[in-house]
């Protein structure tokens, strides 16, 4: 399984490794019987007109062998909240059937 993240610069090297981690782990978690070809996260700030904590995104694209594709999309106040937002809404996507 390939695992590829891109960030904007405004995006921390610390958050970009969090974020393969949280991926990953989902993946081995909760793929079930299905293979994953490979996962794609981008990581890029939201423009906010306020002047605090700089809002992210977080999109998650994974392809499974079978060319089935799940794509999951989320925003936080912090890189590692959109992260966390998207992983869980990943989970729910691709949690296997009958359990």
């Amino acid at each position: 399984m390939r695992i590829e993240v891109v960030r904007d610069e405004a995006i921390s090297a610390q958050a970009r490794t969090y974020a393969e981690y949280r991926v990953f782990a989902a993946l081995t978690q909760s793929t079930g019987r299905r293979n994953v070809r490979c996962a794609r996260i981008v990581l890029r700030p939201v423009k906010d007109d306020d002047a605090g904590c700089a809002p992210a995104a977080c999109t998650v694209i994974i392809r499974f062998e079978q060319s089935d594709t799940v794509r999951v999309n989320a925003t936080g106040p912090h890189p590692y909240a959109a992260i966390n937002r998207a992983v869980e809404r990943l989970n729910g996507a691709i949690e296997p059937s009958g359990q």
